[in-house]
């Protein structure tokens, strides 16, 4: 029988292969016949919508976001399989905006009470050569993209108070965001898995998180 939960959220650094986990989770489950929906980063409508919001009293105005999304996923025999929006879209624009560590784990706390009735499950993909991740989404999403993208957020507090607007500036930041992640992971109070490198072993990368969901039948091979 499967891990009790209702949530699944995918977490790690750009490049480190979220967005085809999520898609093959929801695939596992789905073989499974286990009733699921996904939200990657980039849809639109999504139920978590924050990136609009001001990193200044991000807590006070995501948290209520959460808690209404859990209403309303109490009530429906669906595990929903959500990208980025617990770190990626909140807490690494906090740490980008140089909040303070501490504000930071504090709103990561508040998050992981708000979704408690959910039993929400985090599945952390660490990636420890950070510069590879980053030229494989490059290569993944064109340089096109990488470029809007880092000149988007260079223009942010950390990159600007280091004078750093460039791909090495951009590799220096998210090699220090890891060890924040790596901090707000030990912190996580509920269910978890950390993946190493899943690029590495694919299906070795599949398997371990099958079995940790006690997936172990839906058997499904890396693309």
């Amino acid at each position: 029988m499967m891990l009790n939960t209702r949530l699944i959220l995918i977490e790690g650094l750009p490049g480190a292969g979220k967005t085809t986990t999520t898609g093959y989770l929801w695939s596992a489950l789905q073989l499974a016949g286990t009733a699921c929906r996904q939200y990657l980063e980039e849809d639109r409508p999504h139920p978590i919508d924050v990136t609009d919001f001001e990193t200044k009293g991000l807590a006070d105005k995501v948290v209520p976001i959460w808690q209404s999304f859990v209403e309303g996923a109490l009530h429906e025999p669906t595990i929903t399989i959500i990208d980025c929006r617990l770190w990626q879209n909140t807490a690494l624009f906090m740490y980008m905006f140089e909040r303070i560590l501490d504000e930071i784990i504090e709103f990561n706390r508040r998050v992981s009470q708000a979704i408690r009735p959910l039993s929400p499950v985090l599945v952390y993909l660490d990636q420890e050569d950070t510069e590879y991740a980053l030229r494989r989404l490059s290569i993944q999403r064109g340089i096109e993209w990488v470029d809007k993208a880092m000149s988007w957020t260079t223009q942010y507090p950390w990159f600007r108070s280091r004078g750093l607007n460039d791909f090495v500036g951009w590799v220096q930041f998210f090699e220090e965001w890891r060890q924040v992640a790596q901090r707000l992971y030990a912190d996580w109070p509920g269910q978890k898995l950390k993946i190493l490198n899943p690029h590495a072993d694919w299906d070795y990368s599949y398997q371990t998180l099958k079995v940790f969901l006690q997936l172990e039948d839906a058997s499904l091979k890396a693309a």
